[in-house]
């Protein structure tokens, strides 16, 4: 049901090149002008001037006109993901957009993005953290190590000393109090 609903919406966007379509409109009117001074008739720029005008105006308006409907679309969209990432427990449905509006540097290129962003711990099955035990700790003591899933605690096992290694598996993000904080590195 939601990708349906996603899907309604994206198919009204309008073209951003749909108010460019009375641009060639312009042209004409510029050749016309070229063409009649060729044939012998004189025609003033003025005659040409008020054809450009509305041209010009018919595409900017036409352009604020597709931008606008193509923002409200948009706070629909985000609605949309707001809605789901309600309901959705493990996962936060963002939409990303960057140069949607009326003006933009040149060659930017306009980006809608619907994320779907774990919110919980991400794990990578199979991923062992290899951890050196510091100088003054020993057996049974917790320490506090950084791990692509974020800050973990490791308790160090029976028989390993200060100097040597141990592995384990990282869970869910802990962070205890007063651990000391070691380097990790991760081993495949």
């Amino acid at each position: 049901e939601w990708i349906g609903q996603l899907s309604k919406i994206v198919s009204s966007y309008w073209n951003e090149m749909l108010p460019f379509m009375f641009a060639p409109i312009a042209f004409l009117a510029i050749f016309g002008t070229f063409g009649a001074s060729m044939a012998g008739v004189e025609v003033p720029f003025y005659a040409v001037l008020p054809v450009l005008l509305v041209i010009f105006v018919a595409v900017l308006g036409g352009r604020l006109a597709v931008v606008t409907k193509n923002q409200a679309l948009d706070a629909e969209i985000h609605n949309l993901c707001a809605q789901l990432s309600s309901t959705a427990r493990s996962v936060r449905v963002e939409y990303r957009t960057a140069w949607t509006g009326f003006c933009k540097p040149k060659h930017a290129r306009t980006a809608r993005i619907v994320a779907f962003v774990p919110t919980g711990a991400v794990s990578i099955p199979g991923q062992s953290i290899m951890v050196t035990v510091p100088p003054g700790a020993g057996p049974g003591q917790q320490l506090q190590v950084q791990t692509p899933q974020g800050i973990q605690t490791a308790t160090i096992p029976p028989g390993v000393g200060p100097g040597q290694n141990f592995t384990f598996q990282p869970g869910p993000p802990v962070v205890p109090a007063q651990v000391i904080q070691v380097q990790a590195q991760v081993v495949s």
